[in-house]
């Protein structure tokens, strides 16, 4: 499995506070089934992570020791970028990176507060040949009060990831807010968002597992390998159609326009 969002590389930001401490992430994710990992270290135009040429420098040290440990997980590069004014004021001229080096980016925004512009923010993206998707979008309060408004993101043009940790058998909000949106075809993503060895750990066979349980074998694997697969080859990943969540069919305005478009 490729896990596209999480925060291995030593001493970036908020992650792994040592190389040990990274090495020991890799070794359970690779005891996950995961063999490759994008490293999203955050993107904050207002706290002085590392970035750039060093981050870059850093992902390539830490692969060169898993090589070194016989470790089998490979590294790549991307960014968290936490969104702001001065994040899209600056858009065109900051060092972040995409996704392993693919159109899709990685944005998080407060949460106890989306923005009301969400149609801009995804607009100003898609015109410079960006993907966006929302990080752990099951972690948002606007969310969880009215998980039907990700449908609306979705048509707006963002794509879904949630943390594998949400999926778990709880009955807390954010859980219950994954699973319903995990069982409306409304994410596209689970990744570990992982930051350390002890806690918020890189493990993610338990949330395959009941994505499983909740949608079929078939359906479970698009959003855990075949869609990660896409992103890291640069390939064109579609939205699922949406259901609700006693699985009757429910067409949204966008799939109607789409399907109209189409036929001309």
């Amino acid at each position: 499995m490729i896990d596209i969002h999480c925060h291995i590389l030593p001493k970036i930001d908020d992650g792994s506070r040592s190389l040990e401490e990274s090495l020991e992430m890799a070794r359970i994710a690779v005891s996950e089934g995961i063999d490759t990992m994008i490293s999203t270290a955050h993107y904050h135009t207002e706290v002085d992570y590392v970035k750039g040429k060093e981050l870059k420098e850093a992902a390539t040290s830490f692969n060169e020791e898993l090589q070194r440990q016989n470790i089998g997980l490979k590294v790549l590069v991307g960014n968290e970028l936490y969104y702001s004014s001065d994040l899209m004021a600056g858009i065109d001229e900051l060092d972040f990176f995409t996704l392993a080096g693919s159109r899709y980016v990685l944005i998080e925004f407060r949460p106890d507060q989306l923005p009301s512009d969400m149609g801009g923010i995804v607009y100003e993206f898609r015109i410079r040949g960006y993907v966006p998707i929302i990080a752990h979008i099951e972690r948002y309060s606007q969310v969880r009060e009215r998980p039907e408004m990700v449908e609306e993101l979705i048509g707006a043009g963002y794509l879904i990831q949630v943390n594998a940790r949400s999926l778990r058998k709880s009955e807390d909000r954010v859980a219950k807010t994954a699973r319903e949106l995990l069982e409306s075809r409304m994410v596209h993503f689970v990744a570990t968002d992982s930051h350390r060895s002890d806690v918020r750990t890189p493990r993610i066979r338990d949330a395959y597992i009941e994505a499983i349980e909740l949608l079929g074998e078939e359906t479970a694997d698009v959003i855990f390998n075949e869609n990660p697969r896409r992103l890291i080859n640069n390939e064109s990943i579609e939205p699922f159609e949406i259901i609700d969540i006693k699985g009757s069919g429910r067409k949204s305005v966008i799939d109607i326009i789409r399907k109209l478009v189409k036929k001309r």
